[in-house]
């Protein structure tokens, strides 16, 4: 795999040097009405434009501490850690990254099942459902394409002293969700560049207005508030007439370069995640935030992006600080050549929380939550979007503050 990781590691060299001037329950395991684990029970999507700007307002906030750090490297970066409920057994992470609990070798989910006298870790890993292009998903979207050389040779490694020491079966390497590929984000990307088709249609007009008018209901009298909540969620703003309803309450789309233009272009850039031709997932943390750069750079700076490469083998792993970092307790995997995977993470759990977890019902029955709540959260994924930019596309540079930012290190 010399493409593979030559890819990861320079990309990572590139992005540190950048991104581094950025900066226990005694109740049992809740069951649904169907017997389903509430651990396994996703959020629902968004119902309403207004529960659509609730979910990006949510996820903007969470990203507005690394904002200045993705506009100076060019890059995108969301956390591995799922929502809360996306954490089950029938799951092993939504968000472009995967993650288990190992013990002695095998994944485990219950603390029953941990070898004695051996230790208890976490396994990231965001290496792509279809890195070598070979994949069989079943009904549920899960890959059951068994292994390949890939596998077998990052589990070897895996299985070093160094890293689990212990035998590795190579089906927990690669990542199993359908969604967890290098072909749904390539996807993503290029969905969200093709929204430029709608520009000044009715359509991107209703979610611009309704960007506007959420935004505006923040810091409306309560009564206001009310009101625009009212016209607003019922999505029907592509219309003069109830768009004139929404303007006499004080709301207005900004005009670029103009106060309050940022913010709302950054909202409509979120919620077009729902505009997307194949789709994506409005509650995720990575494919509304994603969107919502891709289409700020395409729509705005003019920028055009290119499929990911197969030599990008996964998303990279850092922390928000920084991309070559990683939480406290986790570790890289040794490679057989000497290099460090930035696609899988190894995080101890101490001895300590391990001996507590027999009296910890919460974390017992679910060792993958426990995972998702000590480090999932602090792991961050990095994609190179500057990487697979198409040289001299970035030409609108003054168009706003973001592209102005944005497009600094274009090629």
């Amino acid at each position: 795999m010399p493409l593979f990781r030559t890819f990861s590691v320079l990309s990572v060299a590139a992005l540190a040097a950048a991104l581094a001037l950025g900066c226990s329950s005694a109740a049992p395991v809740e069951e649904g009405d169907d017997g389903t684990s509430v651990d396994d029970i996703t959020p629902q999507s968004a119902a309403t434009i207004w529960t659509l700007a609730e979910l990006c307002d949510s996820n903007i906030t969470r990203h507005s501490a690394v904002k200045a750090q993705e506009t100076a490297a060019g890059v995108v970066r969301w956390q591995c850690g799922d929502r809360e409920g996306v954490d089950g057994e029938l799951d092993r992470g939504q968000e472009y990254c995967e993650y288990m609990a190992v013990s002695n070798g095998k994944k485990v989910t219950k603390a029953t099942e941990i070898t004695k006298g051996k230790p208890l870790q976490c396994l990231f890993t965001s290496v792509y459902s279809d890195v070598d292009g070979q994949s069989q998903y079943d009904a549920a979207g899960k890959n059951t394409y068994a292994s390949g050389a890939i596998d077998g040779e990052l589990a070897a490694a895996l299985s070093a002293k160094e890293n689990l020491d212990a035998s590795i079966d190579p089906k927990l390497v690669r990542m199993k969700g359908q969604f967890n590929t290098r072909g749904a984000a390539t996807t993503l990307i290029a969905d969200s560049m093709r929204l430029s088709a709608e520009k000044g249609t009715t359509k991107e007009r209703a979610y611009q207005r309704a960007a506007a008018c959420y935004l505006a209901s923040k810091t409306a009298t309560p009564e206001n508030r009310a009101k625009l909540k009212g016209i607003c969620e019922r999505n029907g703003l592509g219309s003069s007439k109830n768009w004139k309803s929404v303007e006499a309450l004080g709301v207005k789309v900004a005009a670029a370069n103009t106060e309050g233009y940022e913010a709302q272009q950054s909202m409509y850039a979120c919620m077009s995640v729902n505009r997307l031709q194949n789709g994506g997932v409005d509650w995720r943390m990575s494919d509304p935030h994603i969107t919502e750069i891709v289409v700020r750079a395409s729509l705005e700076c003019g920028c055009g992006y290119d499929a990911l490469p197969t030599a990008l083998g996964g998303f990279l792993q850092g922390t928000w600080a920084a991309a070559d970092k990683l939480p406290p307790g986790c570790r890289r995997a040794k490679l057989k050549d000497g290099t460090e995977s930035q696609q899988l993470t190894i995080c101890d759990v101490p001895a300590q929380r391990v001996a507590e977890l027999e009296n910890d019902f919460d974390f017992s029955e679910n060792l993958s939550k426990l995972c998702n709540e000590m480090y999932g959260k602090d792991i961050v994924m990095t994609a190179p979007a500057r990487a697979v930019e198409k040289a001299g596309t970035c030409v609108n540079k003054t168009a706003s503050a973001f592209c102005a930012d944005w497009t600094k290190g274009s090629k």
